[in-house]
């Protein structure tokens, strides 16, 4: 069996890479966010750029999440790579050590990484983004509209007194208290179509939506417009918070009350069982990208066949992504369920991983 020294010292190797790509990517994608921020607002005259600054800090962390697989395969491939350059791996498998032994700690490094990333920082880098979107909910700065968050519409059905409502929104704020690009469809008791309400905007209060410049729409009549429209609603803030703030700024921790309270506002759960179910599955998918890298860069090769080696590597891992995506996307429609669509491409990839490095290694 492979010694402790030796053990640590891969997994440490790995480690270091993949932390080291990792933070490269965070750097990246805070510079791009920024000057992406900068292009957008430059010309309006009330733009803060300590408070844009701030805004950016806060969001980067829930955009860098979506890098991690990434991390992990680039920094697996350069982790073997040096390795295999300075003939490391031919004096371990010289020693009789098999590739098997000294890739456990490897795949135990993408596995930790991943459960740290679903369990720990998934949570922070979520609450970090619903303070950003705080920020600028309670701003008046007409800079506030780049920031909010777009998930699609997402619909909520309620009731109150003798008439029922199906309200939906584009984007939301201030934890689903706040919404914009609303609609609002209203009908009685006996499910007849009253009218429909389309406002710019939408604050909850106790009992009540107040949709503010809003467009009243009913059969046979003229559309008129309102300042301020007031939808009755028997739901209370708990409900709506969980309900309507953004799945993008949910925490693994807090989705399982969510699809919960999806489900007894009679909408789909699809989407956040889809969420959860991909951050059960990141660890998985982590371990299948350190397979990877392993595949394409533990064989020892000269310095014209390193380019090839790297690229062949870096094509595995986004078609990986795109099946996953593709993936994800059905699952998310419904069209599939989401525990398969969100296991199956992680699940799948390591397995193939294992196939391969079993044909490669012991024929």
């Amino acid at each position: 069996m492979i010694g402790r020294t030796l053990a640590l010292y891969f997994a440490g190797s790995v480690a270091k890479m993949v932390s080291a790509m990792f933070i490269m990517f965070f750097m990246l994608i805070a510079t791009i966010s920024y000057f992406e921020l900068v292009g957008k607002v430059l010309r309006r005259a009330n733009y803060d750029v300590l408070l844009g600054a701030a805004v950016v800090i806060l969001r980067v962390p829930a955009l860098a999440e979506h890098a991690l697989p990434f991390a992990a395969l680039f920094g697996a491939i350069a982790a073997f790579v040096v390795a295999n350059r300075r003939l490391e791996v031919v004096v371990v498998r010289a020693a009789g050590i098999s590739a098997w032994q000294f890739l456990l700690p490897a795949t135990l490094i993408g596995l930790l990484f991943g459960i740290a990333a679903t369990t720990i920082y998934n949570p922070l880098a979520m609450k970090m983004r619903v303070s950003a979107n705080e920020i600028y909910a309670l701003t008046k700065s007409d800079t506030s509209s780049v920031f909010e968050t777009n998930d699609g519409p997402v619909w909520l059905r309620q009731a109150s007194g003798e008439r029922e409502s199906i309200i939906g929104a584009g984007q939301s704020f201030n934890e689903g208290l706040g919404l914009k690009n609303v609609t609002a469809m209203v009908f009685d008791r006996e499910g007849r179509f009253i009218e429909r309400v389309d406002a710019d905007s939408a604050q909850y209060a106790p009992g009540a939506w107040a949709l503010a410049d809003a467009t009243v729409t009913a059969p046979g009549r003229t559309p008129s417009h309102v300042e301020t429209y007031s939808l009755p609603t028997s739901l209370g803030p708990r409900h709506i918070k969980q309900t309507f703030d953004n799945i993008s700024g949910t925490s693994f921790w807090g989705l399982p009350s969510l699809i919960a309270a999806a489900e007894s506002a009679g909408i789909s759960s699809d989407r956040y069982r889809l969420r959860y179910n991909s951050l059960l599955a990141q660890p998985v998918l982590l371990v299948a990208m350190v397979l990877i890298a392993a595949i394409v860069s533990l064989r020892f090769s000269r310095s014209k066949e390193l380019g090839h080696m790297i690229l062949a590597g870096i094509g595995v891992g986004f078609v990986l992504y795109i099946v996953t995506k593709i993936a994800r996307d059905l699952g998310g429609a419904g069209i599939v369920p989401a525990p398969l669509a969100a296991w199956v491409p992680a699940v799948v990839a390591t397995l193939i991983g294992i196939t391969v490095l079993l044909h490669l290694e012991d024929g």
